[in-house]
């Protein structure tokens, strides 16, 4: 068992390194046929961070653990809202942003009511099932989503995020290097990726059956605390530099991506059973979301103060507890 940990461990380091050298090498290539840096933060930077999971999502699919897909999917998302949060805000309160309220809250809120939906319409007793065409309607709104995040930054002149991605991409060293080597370190990354999303689902798969636990109680604590150490180091550190404004908007726009993509990426390539425990999950997620709009709306500093931040965490705790 302790060799399994050890594995999904080493899996998850493989996964970052490679998702961290194919984000550099995309802004590379992108710098050499002079691409605006915001495009570049708005696409390869975005997509980048989402590496992982999607990987795990495809190995998962071809081997047919839809448990772990969705599970992995939505504690990805639990994960954010109440730990990356909570523990940013222990740091310093984090400031939510009007705009995001108002706007993104509201369309991941109707993501989770739609795959809420997709994951019912066909349910016969216990068992639901997210197949194809639902898939591609998911990945349809990843793409609107993603086309529409693209056309309201650009609308607003001089905004914060804008400067924080150009300041993001422009801090990556970039040398002039061949096309050769530049094809070298893909090869490295996607390597990195394969092998560390195939360590992380077979030996979270064996770790389950030898405790006794199901494979999307693995996904939902293990795999999705996993694929968020990312945005957790970033929250931490964004919070003790004092840059929390873009933290809590980057955290939604990551949990509307990864829903969509993970659960409508695995549904393409094989359909995806919706068991009925994730209806709580979910239940609980917008749950979550509705708490931090009435926060955003109703709140006068529209802060989550240090106090909120603790409860969060503690939260996410007993959520974990009430798991097990």
């Amino acid at each position: 068992m302790i060799l399994e940990i050890l594995f999904i461990i080493i899996g998850f380091i493989f996964l970052i390194k490679g998702a961290d050298f194919l984000v550099k090498v995309a802004i590379t290539i992108a710098k050499k046929f002079n691409l605006s840096e915001i495009l570049i933060g708005l696409t390869i930077v975005a997509i980048g961070t989402s590496l992982p999971e999607i990987f795990i999502t495809i190995t998962s699919s071809i081997e047919k653990h839809s448990d772990l897909i969705i599970a992995n999917s939505i504690g990805s998302c639990i994960c954010n809202f109440l730990f990356v949060l909570g523990v940013s805000s222990l740091i310093k309160p984090i400031k939510l942003e009007k705009r995001i309220v108002k706007v993104h809250l509201l369309i991941s809120i109707f993501i989770m009511l739609l795959i809420l939906f997709l994951g019912n319409m066909n349910r016969t007793d216990d068992i639901g099932i997210i197949e194809m065409p639902q898939g591609i309607i998911l990945i349809l709104f990843a793409y609107f989503y993603i086309i529409y995040t693209i056309y309201e930054e650009n609308k607003i002149k001089n905004n914060k995020l804008d400067k924080e991605i150009i300041e993001e991409v422009e801090n990556i060293e970039i040398k002039e290097q061949s096309f050769l080597i530049i094809f070298f370190y893909i090869i490295i990354g996607l390597l990195g990726l394969k092998f560390g999303s195939d360590f992380v689902v077979n030996n979270s798969i064996f770790l389950a059956k030898n405790l006794g636990f199901s494979e999307s109680f693995i996904g939902i604590t293990i795999v999705a605390i996993g694929t968020t150490l990312p945005e957790i180091v970033t929250g931490i550190v964004s919070a003790k530099k004092g840059k929390t404004d873009l933290l809590f908007g980057n955290i939604i726009g990551s949990n509307i991506i990864n829903l969509c993509l993970l659960i409508g990426i695995g549904a393409i390539i094989n359909p995806l059973i919706f068991n009925i425990e994730f209806n709580r999950s979910l239940a609980i997620l917008i749950g979550i979301t509705i708490v931090l709009q009435l926060i955003g709306l109703y709140n006068k500093k529209r802060q989550i103060s240090k106090i909120t931040g603790g409860i969060f965490v503690f939260i996410y705790v007993l959520y974990i507890f009430s798991m097990v």
